[in-house]
C-alpha cells in the first residue's frame, strides 16, 4: 500500500514538472518598455491628470516616472521612463524601434525656450506636432 502511494506521488510530481516546463516561457517577466496609446483622438497636452496619475502609480513600481509622449509614428501615448534633461528647442519622443525615449528637434512655435525635464514636455505644443521622417534625432 505504501509503495502504491509513493508511485502515485512520483507520477503526480512528474506531471506537475512537465506542466511547469511547458508554462515556464510564459512566466518569464518581460523587461520591455510598453508604450500605451491614448484613446482615439486623445492627445498628451489634453490628458486628464487622473489618467497621468494612474500610469504614474504603475511606473513607481519600476522606479520610473510616467511620460506622455508622441512616438515616431505620431501616436500619443503613456510610457514609464527615467526623467531626462531636455535641451532648449528639443523634445522627448518615443522611438518604437529602440523601445525607449529619445530626443529630437521641436516643431512649431511653442517649443521649450530653456532646458526642461522630460515630463514637462506636455506644456509645449511644439513637442506634439506631427513629425516628418527627414528630421534627425539624438541618441540618449
Amino acid at each position: 500500500m505504501l509503495v502504491k502511494h509513493i508511485v502515485n506521488y512520483s507520477l503526480n510530481t512528474v506531471r506537475m514538472m512537465k506542466t511547469l516546463i511547458h508554462l515556464f516561457p510564459l512566466l518569464v517577466v518581460c523587461n520591455c518598455v510598453m508604450f500605451e496609446h491614448l484613446k482615439e483622438g486623445a492627445t498628451c497636452p489634453e490628458l486628464f491628470l487622473s489618467e497621468y496619475q494612474e500610469k504614474n502609480m504603475e511606473c513607481l513600481d519600476e522606479n520610473k516616472t510616467a511620460h506622455c509622449l508622441i512616438d515616431d509614428q505620431n501616436n500619443h501615448g503613456l510610457v514609464c521612463e527615467n526623467i531626462l534633461k531636455i535641451p532648449k528647442g528639443k523634445c522627448p519622443f518615443f522611438d518604437n524601434k529602440k523601445e525607449r525615449m529619445a530626443i529630437r528637434q521641436c516643431q512649431g512655435k511653442n517649443c521649450p525656450s530653456e532646458e526642461i525635464y522630460s515630463p514637462a514636455a506636455v506644456k509645449f505644443d511644439g513637442c506634439y506636432k506631427e513629425y516628418r521622417e527627414n528630421h534627425e534625432h539624438t541618441e540618449i
